[in-house]
């Protein structure tokens, strides 16, 4: 997410969710700008679009020759919200509540407020998130289809990681530590702070999972959380790969990772997002014929969609750093 944007949001967030005090914006044309942002298609499944939502509906008590046009608006954006996550949140549904007692009460239909409403939630088993050093998805205990020939295992409970590790998180991690930094950090194309970290070897995405009280998951584990219980071939499902799916099919030499929540079409059954392109994602599982190897996941930016399969596997040594491999966290439910 572009920079100001994110800071826009977070003055919303500290301001009217946490009620601290901060410096006040020009809060009108904040609105205007958070509201061209959300309105680009590329952003438009973002459910970021909360803080807009938020701000209008606070502005719609602040301007009150304005307080029909800014509660529209708020109740466009906070309903996406609620319509990309599937999540109660009572910042989101007590300003709801209110606002629909306000159109009820002065008579105002707003049906044309939806017009522009969100697809469905693209997790229609999501069970539970938490935050916890980023925003973990429960992956529920049972069986699942595993691998190519969708042989029936069982796991017990777990978090996931929603997001692959950023270039943001393991900067605070080597800055808390003095840790050393990733190979190629410096490369531009793979620096997005919201991109996956790139340029770790195994003992790196280890040392971050313990330092954030984590560990990294087994190839079982990952594939459920990207697969679900029904063998699909995708995270999303069995429709091919697009650019609002997934980061892949760039050129090596030139393309780059995108940031993490760029794909609104990623999220896999469970709500974790970006499990196809992108990086490729350590995983703990390992073999060993001559030299000990460890599964990776996931595919990455520049590979073909046939290799965004769920049950795609890949093999890397354990000191190999390249741009192309990342990983996210696990931690017991």
């Amino acid at each position: 997410m572009d920079e100001q944007i994110r800071a826009l949001n977070e003055y919303v967030y500290v301001k009217y969710v946490d009620g601290l005090r901060v410096d006040d914006l020009d809060e009108e044309a904040t609105c205007a700008q958070l509201q061209s942002w959300f309105q680009q298609p590329e952003n438009s499944n973002d459910p970021e679009c909360v803080y807009l939502g938020i701000l209008a509906f606070e502005l719609g008590y602040e301007i009150e020759e304005k307080q029909v046009e800014y509660f529209k608006q708020a109740k466009l954006w906070l309903d996406r919200h609620r319509a990309l996550t599937g999540e109660a949140w009572d910042a989101v549904d007590d300003r709801l509540l209110d606002l629909d007692e306000f159109f009820e009460e002065h008579g105002i239909e707003v049906e044309g407020v939806e017009a522009i409403a969100a697809e469905p939630t693209l997790a229609p088993v999501l069970v539970e998130e938490i935050e916890d050093h980023g925003p973990m998805m429960l992956i529920p205990s049972g069986s699942f289809l595993f691998g190519a020939g969708k042989d029936e295992i069982n796991l017990g409970a777990f978090y996931i990681d929603k997001y692959p590790v950023t270039n943001r998180e393991y900067e605070a991690f080597c800055r808390a530590t003095g840790y050393r930094f990733p190979k190629g950090w410096n490369e531009k194309r793979f620096r997005h702070p919201d991109a996956p970290v790139v340029g770790v070897s195994l003992a790196d995405a280890q040392k971050f999972s313990r330092w954030v009280g984590k560990q990294l998951p087994t190839e079982e584990q990952w594939e459920k959380a990207s697969r679900g219980v029904d063998g699909r071939t995708f995270p999303w499902g069995e429709d091919d790969a697009t650019d609002e799916h997934a980061c892949f099919g760039r050129d090596a030499a030139e393309g780059n990772t995108d940031p993490v929540n760029a794909h609104p079409k990623s999220p896999s059954p469970y709500g974790v997002c970006e499990m196809a392109g992108n990086v490729w994602e350590w995983t703990l599982t390992s073999e060993t014929d001559t030299e000990t190897v460890h599964v990776i996941k996931g595919g990455c930016y520049n590979d073909p969609s046939a290799l965004l399969r769920t049950d795609m596997r890949l093999e890397a040594l354990p000191k190999d750093k390249y741009e192309n491999i990342g990983f996210r966290c696990v931690k017991s439910a």
